[in-house]
């Protein structure tokens, strides 16, 4: 099939420039701290394309996610419907369990190049900010099998260039690669993995799905309305995305843990120095003229993350609440930390009800907010509005103590052991009262009209 932004880079790429979403930067710039100084000012406007980057042959390629309008023209659905888009393809996911087929290819787009040695230099690998601990692969999919199963699973996470052919690397805590490694260690094996940079909207956006497992490769199919192809490694027996850019065939070393860190994480704070998993690399393939990608920490890891945590959180809260219409993960959240959840308000207590079954649903938060359909929850200013004209904290506060938190927030208490840690959660309900008198709630409306009908010099 036709290459789409939803299965290829390019493809996105492509339509970016046509619609006008791309900002090409041709001057040559370092990949040590200056492309991510750049980057910074350029935040939130459009993709950033930087054509030439200093001792590399290969441009690069950030803010993808970072404009939801943009990211909404690429999936050619409203801005807020891509959540639901997601929540969709779960759902029929979790009612086809086969979902849509994919070929194994042995030659593909992704291995047109095959380097002659395992070497990370070639890449054009940036050092984001100025305390990071060298240069990371911080957005490539990592593709394992269950040691036991054989299932396929892709997730994302953070890794360090600490030698020519070696990764160090960190896994959150209930990630599914650490029970394929802990599998691995006690048969005293290495876990294989393919690395993929440079793939297609869908898989790379499903990767963050909390909890689905083997089910992200059909669930990402379900997404792009199509089979997304993979192809067989040179040297490990684990597939790769066909349409990446670049592939890196690896194996996770058993027993092993080396120094990973600093590095800018979401939080806007540094993660902390300390000894992590192990990557070997093996093999590296490519692209004739690929594009390396790379994500700035910040809001469009907040919205990568937003995309897909809306969708679960929505799909599962509203099947237990009906009046649930829509969930929101706000950037001052850091995309894991804050929900605002727009309930119809049918019933004495809904909000808190919600606010009990949406952290339910997604652990990493730290604060949940419910409002009325009345209320924009995509407008931060109309969300404070509600919680300042319709939140009474003797009656509307929920407050949950000893909660699991992320380790990535500095906030967060962490447990003796360092793989995990405890928070206080808070949850507002900014509903109207139910009971009592609801006129005086009533928000103040104006004639609808339209600017373009009358005669007005801006």
């Amino acid at each position: 099939m036709k290459p789409t932004p939803l299965t290829d880079l390019g493809a996105c790429i492509t339509a970016l420039k046509v619609a006008g979403n791309l900002i090409r930067v041709r001057s040559e710039v370092n990949p040590r701290f200056e492309l991510a100084g750049i980057a910074r000012k350029l935040e939130g406007t459009k993709p950033v394309l930087f054509e030439r980057v200093k001792g590399h042959a290969y441009p690069v390629l950030t803010g993808l996610l970072w404009n939801r309008d943009i990211v909404a023209s690429l999936f050619n659905v409203a801005r807020e419907k891509v959540p639901f888009a997601i929540a969709e393809a779960v759902g029929k996911w979790q009612k086809d369990k086969e979902g849509l087929p994919s070929k194994m290819l042995a030659a593909a787009p992704a291995n047109e190049v095959v380097e002659d040695a395992a070497d990370l230099a070639v890449l054009p690998l940036p050092v984001h900010a100025l305390k990071d601990g060298g240069p990371y692969l911080d957005s490539s999919l990592v593709v394992a099998r269950h040691p036991e199963t054989g299932g396929i699973n892709a997730s994302i996470h953070r890794m360090q260039m600490t030698r020519k052919d070696r990764l160090t690397f960190l896994i959150d805590p209930g990630r599914h690669l650490e029970e394929f490694v802990a599998i691995a260690e006690k048969r005293g094996e290495a876990l294989p993995v393919t690395i993929n940079n440079g793939v297609g909207l869908a898989p790379w956006i499903v990767a963050s799905l909390p909890r689905m497992g083997d089910g992200k490769p059909a669930i990402a199919n379900h997404l792009a309305g199509q089979g997304i192809d993979w192809m067989k490694a040179q040297t490990v027996d684990v597939p790769a995305y066909a349409n990446a850019q670049f592939v890196i065939e690896a194996e996770i070393l058993p027993g092993v843990r080396e120094w990973e860190a600093p590095f800018a994480e979401v939080t806007g704070y540094y993660g902390g120095r300390d000894k992590r998993y192990v990557m070997r690399v093996k093999k590296i393939t490519r692209r004739k003229k690929p594009v390396f990608h790379t994500v700035l920490s910040g809001q469009e890891v907040w919205n990568a993350v937003g995309f897909t945590a809306e969708a679960a959180i929505f799909r599962a809260v509203q099947g237990r609440i009906p009046e649930v219409k829509a969930v929101f993960l706000p950037p001052g959240g850091c995309g894991f930390y804050q929900a605002v959840v727009q309930v119809e308000n049918t019933r004495a207590d809904i909000g808190k009800d919600v606010i009990l079954e949406t952290f339910k649903a997604f652990r990493s938060l730290q604060r949940v907010v419910v409002v009325d359909c009345d209320v924009n929850l995509y407008d931060a200013v109309d969300v404070d509005w509600a919680i300042t004209t319709r939140f009474n904290p003797d009656k509307d506060l929920v407050i949950l103590p000893s909660q699991d938190g992320h380790i990535l927030n500095p906030i967060v208490t962490m447990n003796d052991d360092g793989k995990g840690g405890t928070v206080t959660k808070m949850g507002m309900d900014a509903l109207i009262p139910f009971a009592g008198e609801r006129t005086q709630f009533e928000r103040v409306k104006f004639k609808e009209v339209k600017l373009s009908s009358y005669d007005i010099k801006f």
